[in-house]
């Protein structure tokens, strides 16, 4: 096989395993946070408002909306600090609690994991925040 064969074959080979990888790159996960902006059980999504990056525009916070699906394999959580020591022994530590699917309100706190699906978000986990009483 000439040199300039064995480069074309090695370039297509490159291309192939470039194109079978996409897959994966376009399955990537990832963690948003925010306070939820809207909820939509009928449709099966959540909007969070995502501060970050931080962007600040005419001297207020930029808050982007994420249009996230929900969908019957989503977990829902709540994490809260333990009353007295948590599973690990420490006092006070967070755990996670399950809540039921759609426990949410307007206004909750929430970490969510992400699958990005190509332009679209499906959520993993959605994790509730508790709020602590002094």
């Amino acid at each position: 096989m000439n040199e300039r064969r064995m480069i074309e074959v090695t370039g297509l080979l490159a291309a192939i395993l470039l194109v079978l990888a996409l897959p994966l790159w376009a399955a990537e996960t990832t963690n948003i946070s925010g306070t939820i902006l809207a909820l939509n059980k009928e449709a099966g999504t959540i909007v969070v408002g995502e501060v970050g990056p931080w962007r600040v525009k005419d001297g207020a916070t930029e808050i982007t909306p994420r249009t996230v699906a929900v969908t019957a394999g989503t977990e829902f959580k709540q994490v809260k600090r333990a009353a007295g020591a948590g599973p690990t022994g420490w006092v006070g530590e967070f755990v996670e609690v399950a809540i039921a699917p759609w426990e949410l309100k307007k206004g909750d706190f929430v970490t969510v994991q992400v699958r990005h699906e190509g332009p679209r978000l499906t959520a993993l986990t959605v994790a509730v925040s508790a709020v602590v009483e002094p």
